[in-house]
């Protein structure tokens, strides 16, 4: 039977940006192209922001610190999400991220809204490519505060997600394709990603990911770990190249335990 196609968001992947240089106001544009084989699947988000720098004293811990708000675009053969963000960094350790996006699923390509009975029904690739898939519409808004903590080579980043979904009326269940599990049509998720790096050369970091996803309302749980590496290349005054390759395995998930975990995120940043 055909496979169905998913898609992921590599949240927090964009570990390129852990430990910002200092901050310089203007206009954004950040695109890259995410994908991984569990979910299986490829999307292109694009970011246009305008930063204002908050602080003007010198020192780690007040250089970066700023404000960042703009509109994101998310596009994949499943949906798209399309809203404004901000993204408040305080003090260097800490920053906090705020999305609001509308949500479009799409049943052109053959990958629409799956409609579920309930939060114990199956959602892998054999049983979602016999039921109906459909147009629908939403919204998604998202909290992620993020702490992160740097000495000499080693760096730590800890961001913790509280996503909410609302899709068409908010009755009924569906198949929620970027986190791979199964939802109320209102219903909230949350999410923890950790990272520990180390700096090997300047511009390129390796360590470890720990990502967790909770759904409560059902007590549904995935546990995955990998290791990852980060690259960054300032390619000219205004352009910067990132990168970022993750492999590991699913510690605990209802269907891809222990299994082989990849995932990938090129991008660029343009400063206007």
């Amino acid at each position: 039977m055909r496979r169905v196609i998913l898609v992921l968001v590599l949240s927090a992947v964009g570990t390129w940006g852990l430990f910002a240089d200092k901050a310089v106001g203007g206009f954004y544009i950040d695109q890259s192209v995410q994908a991984s084989n569990i979910p299986l699947g490829v999307q292109l988000v694009t970011q246009f922001s305008y930063r204002v720098p908050l602080m003007k004293s010198a020192g780690i811990l007040w250089e970066s610190t700023k404000i960042d708000f703009g509109v994101i675009n998310t596009l994949s053969p499943a949906y798209e999400l399309a809203g404004v963000f901000v993204d408040v960094e305080p003090i260097a350790f800490f920053d906090l991220a705020l999305t609001a996006q509308f949500t479009g699923y799409f049943n052109s390509l053959g990958f629409g809204l799956v409609d579920l009975p309930g939060y114990a029904a199956a959602f892998d690739n054999a049983s979602l490519s016999g039921l109906t898939q459909s147009n629908a519409a939403g919204y998604m808004l998202v909290a992620a505060p993020t702490l992160k903590v740097a000495f000499g080579p080693f760096a730590a980043l800890d961001t913790f997600s509280a996503t909410y979904f609302h899709v068409g009326d908010g009755n009924g269940y569906f198949f929620e394709r970027i986190a791979n599990c199964a939802l109320s049509k209102s219903d909230y998720e949350l999410s923890n990603q950790l990272y520990g790096l180390v700096t090997i050369v300047p511009g390129l970091r390796a360590g470890l990911n720990d990502s967790v996803l909770i759904v409560p309302a059902s007590g549904y749980l995935s546990h995955r770990v990998a290791g990852v590496g980060v690259f960054t290349k300032k390619l000219t005054e205004k352009l910067s190249l990132y990168s970022a390759l993750m492999l590991g395995t699913f510690l605990a998930d209802r269907y891809n335990q222990y299994t082989l975990y990849v995932g990938g995120q090129l991008g660029i940043t343009l400063a206007l």
